[in-house]
């Protein structure tokens, strides 16, 4: 759904508070857009703690080198 362009800035929000119906759908779009957004970042999360664990697995445990 593309929104037409509302000339006043709050004609959106107007919209939504008194349109019972166009408010339903604006929260499951947004509901939606926030899962989505969430589950792109779970998804780079996992990925950037397989590559910690990945260059890990690449240092020597153990041997000479600085304290920690």
């Amino acid at each position: 759904m593309i929104p037409q362009r509302p000339s006043h800035p709050l004609a959106e929000l107007v919209r939504i508070e008194s349109d019972p119906a166009y408010r339903a759908l604006f929260c499951a779009e947004l509901d939606a857009a926030i899962r989505d957004r969430f589950a792109n970042r779970a998804a780079v999360l996992a990925q950037v703690q397989a590559a910690a664990d990945r260059l890990r697995e690449l240092v020597p445990h153990g041997g000479p080198g600085p304290s920690t």
